[in-house]
């Protein structure tokens, strides 16, 4: 048993002790975190872990006794505050009356994918951060856990994931809380090992095997063998993730999980690199991957830290969190934070600053306050990405104009939402992608995941190809692709062909494209959908999807167009069809307190083979007035003609072909 050594040394050393108490105490950008750790209710902790944690609950249970056992350890790193070290030890010898950290099972073995990680890094850093707190046999206890409850389990998912035709397949372990929900009319894990092979959940574990191998090597003892090939698993895992981010930094599963996912994988690196065992930093394009959460970003007036939500990349709304130890449980700053000090890189400084949300123990540890923060430009600009992901904006502030289309191809956590889009100004959302559905596939709300619940097309109340759930929330192979683009003074435009996604759910379809020109001074979106079927007419109908989540929004329909009003702006749509169209206010079938949470309108045509369909939709602060539109029609085109005060601009739209052309005069 080695003993311990002067001095934390598993993500800093000693020598970085001074600049993070000072950081800690003094600066304020940490004093609400601080506040939080200071005031957390110990007793009512000790409560819990006392008389109420219950021992099956591999999920929020051992989650709640993992952040405390670390936040309470920093704690006592930060102040010397020795009933912090105490109840951090409490914690720890907690997480060692569990008779297993996760609930997936391989036959008889348990799996660590996301509980066993978890553990792994609390009581690393327990072992690391509490020093002699802790004396020598029951260190040794500490990381004989980590070793056969956290590295053992991680390293046999991870070789379940590397080599999933091998696997005897995963179960749900009957002796957790997790086996009574997800057996009631359970997924199908037959393929959850080759499904896991490019999501988050293969980051987790190899993060976990990573900093538990690291931690044992620098004060354990344990066979070479095992540390070996702990050690090769853990690298190749993380490694394959170099190839599951795209060049240009972006990741599929979107902002939420992309930080998950990073977060597993930095924290690794560094945890490796301390330990003198490899360095992994330059596998990915970190800068870029900052520049992708950056280009996210959506704040609203409401929440500043609020994100362009496709598929499940955003935030959960309505769910409480007990006492979380930095008052919030978003967090972003420490990867970018991370990502700053690694690469001196002032946007990804500025962008954990002020958009990252709510700091917690592991920015105090990444920051470096000599990276100067550099601020992105407020002015319009488009961002695309390798995704085929578009964001058109004015600028970073609440008060900005935004807007967002989904193209590209499938990736975990999706929805069936291509070409489906996103608005916002004036610090509201104006049309808006649904947040967060559940998971299950049994619940009436899964249908939120189809294309039915986003503001996108649809043929006779259908829309694209989604799976039914039974394998998870797993990528499909519905595509769309982005085949025009241009800009100029004051507009940009894109132009977003979904073809494929829907013809193979109906092969009648024979066209659905979208095109949106952005007029940034106007504040007015033109959405231009252009569709056709080979055989047989359809009802074609556009969905817009407003925001009601808090019962502040009113959304009215004419024969004409629609208004989304919220408590800071308003929507005002006008539409013109090729077609005769009914325009109505609507809910899903699904239960109706959260049905109205989420109201529409749909914009449906009369049963035909083709037609275009373009709705203008012009934005104002509530009392104003939006930009005024008059939309003329010839055989060949479509006119939309756009008039402010001191601004005006005219939008052709050419649709005489599967793609419609886009010309704009000023």
């Amino acid at each position: 048993m080695k003993k311990s050594k002067s001095g934390p040394q598993l993500f800093f050393s000693a020598v970085d002790l001074p600049r993070l108490r000072k950081n800690f105490n003094e600066d304020a950008r940490f004093a609400e975190m601080k506040e939080s750790l200071l005031k957390f209710d110990r007793a009512a902790e000790r409560t819990f872990i006392r008389e109420e944690v219950n021992f099956e609950d591999q999920v929020h249970g051992i989650r709640r006794v993992c952040d405390v056992a670390q936040n309470m350890a920093f704690l006592y790193l930060m102040t010397d505050d020795e009933d912090a070290s105490q109840l951090a030890v409490e914690s720890v010898r907690t997480l060692m009356k569990f008779p297993f950290w996760d609930f997936f099972m391989e036959g008889d073995r348990v799996i660590g994918v996301q509980g066993a990680p978890r553990c792994v890094i609390a009581v690393a850093v327990a072992i690391d951060w509490l020093g002699d707190v802790v004396d020598s046999t029951e260190r040794e206890t500490w990381l004989q856990a980590i070793a056969e409850r956290g590295c053992e389990p991680c390293y046999l998912g991870l070789h379940n994931i590397r080599y999933p035709r091998e696997t005897k397949g995963w179960s749900i372990n009957p002796q957790s809380v997790m086996y009574a929900s997800r057996t009631a009319f359970p997924n199908d894990n037959a393929r959850r090992p080759e499904i896991t092979q490019t999501t988050n959940l293969r980051a987790a574990p190899a993060g976990g095997l990573a900093i538990g191998r690291a931690v044992i090597g620098i004060y354990g003892e344990q066979n070479q063998d095992d540390l070996d090939r702990w050690q090769e698993m853990a690298l190749f895992s993380l490694r394959a993730f170099a190839s599951i981010y795209l060049p240009d930094g972006s990741y599929g599963e979107g902002v939420n999980y992309g930080n998950y996912t990073s977060e597993s994988i930095f924290m690794a690196a560094v945890a490796l690199e301390k330990a003198g065992l490899a360095d992994i930093r330059s596998d990915i394009n970190w800068r870029g991957h900052l520049q992708f959460m950056l280009n996210m970003a959506m704040p609203t007036s409401e929440n500043l830290y609020e994100v362009v939500n496709i598929g499940d990349s955003g935030r959960h709304r309505g769910h409480v969190v007990f006492q979380h130890p930095d008052g919030r449980a978003e967090s972003r700053s420490a990867l970018a934070f991370w990502t700053a000090r690694e690469f001196r890189d002032g946007s990804a400084q500025w962008f954990g600053e002020t958009l990252a949300a709510a700091h917690n123990i592991w920015s105090v540890i990444f920051f470096d306050e000599s990276v100067e923060a550099i601020p992105p430009v407020n002015e319009p600009q488009t961002w695309y990405n390798e995704l085929d992901w578009v964001v058109a904006r004015t600028g970073y502030r609440a008060e900005d104009f935004l807007v967002s289309l989904r193209s590209g191809i499938g990736w975990n956590h999706e929805h069936a939402d291509r070409n489906s889009l996103i608005i916002k100004g004036y610090g509201e959302q104006l049309i808006v992608d649904p947040s967060r559905p559940p998971y299950p596939f049994t619940d009436p709300c899964w249908m939120m995941r189809t294309t039915a619940g986003h503001s996108a097309i649809l043929f006779d109340g259908e829309g694209h190809f989604y799976n039914n759930g039974v394998e998870g929330t797993n990528s499909t192979i519905a595509q769309a692709r982005l085949v025009g683009k241009g800009e100029g003074k004051g507009y940009s435009y894109w132009i977003s062909d979904a073809t494929q996604a829907y013809r193979i759910a109906n092969l009648e379809i024979k066209n659905v494209v979208r095109a949106v020109v952005v007029f940034f001074d106007l504040r007015v979106v033109v959405v231009v959908d252009s569709v056709s079927k080979w055989k047989q007419p359809s009802k074609v109908e556009a969905r817009f999807f407003a925001d009601n989540w808090e019962e502040d929004c009113e959304v009215t329909t004419d024969g004409n167009g629609f208004d989304i009003r919220r408590p800071g702006a308003f929507a005002h749509a006008q539409t013109f069809c090729r077609s005769t169209t009914e325009i109505r206010k609507k809910l899903l079938p699904i239960p109706e307190e959260r049905a109205v949470k989420h109201p529409f309108v749909s914009v449906e045509t009369e049963p035909t083979m083709a037609t275009t369909l373009v709705t203008v939709i012009g934005l104002a602060p509530t009392g104003g007035e939006t930009t005024s539109a008059i939309i003329d029609s010839s055989k060949d085109e479509i006119k939309v003609r756009l008039k402010a005060e001191a601004v005006s601009a005219t939008c052709r739209i050419n649709d005489t072909g599967l793609i419609p052309e886009i010309q704009v005069n000023e």
